[in-house]
């Protein structure tokens, strides 16, 4: 069995290359994996859910490349 990845790490090491695929998008992230993404938060999260409804989940905003990350008050782990 493979090691279990973070979904947090995931996103943070994933960063660059998930702004070139889902800039200013919302995505559900389980373990190493995008399961979702899209422009509505809520439909991203009830997606999700509904793929994966035991997983934990991280639910984020991909940042504009020209946006400045302060912090990780857009990042939501459910």
């Amino acid at each position: 069995m493979g090691k279990r990845v973070d979904a947090y790490r995931f996103f943070m090491r994933s960063l660059r290359r998930l702004v070139d695929k889902y800039e200013g998008e919302y995505v559900a992230v389980v373990g190493a994996k995008v399961v979702a993404h899209g422009r509505d938060g809520k439909d991203v999260y009830d997606r999700a859910r509904r793929a994966h409804p035991e997983a934990k989940m991280l639910l984020a905003q991909v940042p504009v490349r020209e946006a400045m990350v302060l912090g990780s008050r857009s990042l939501l782990i459910l």
